[in-house]
């Protein structure tokens, strides 16, 4: 699933925190995500922040240009 979102090791994401789904996004970078079954993945925050996220709560920037995009 996170193949097919083009998140793989380097990219920059945006992550919803998972307790506050309201607060704003946090930018990161993708460290290491788990083969295919999986949909966690580690990321680094820009302030050096290691955590283990679920894909859900993951956003690209192409996703999020899209959203503005279309109607």
């Amino acid at each position: 699933m996170l193949k097919s979102r083009g998140i793989k090791r380097g990219v920059e994401v945006f992550v919803k925190d998972s307790l506050d789904s309201d607060s704003a996004v946090r930018k990161a970078r993708v460290v290491n995500t788990y083969p295919h079954p999986s949909n966690w993945l580690v990321v680094q925050y820009e302030n050096g922040e290691m955590k283990e996220v679920d894909g859900n709560m993951v956003t690209t920037m192409f996703e999020q240009n899209r959203q503005r995009f279309l109607p």
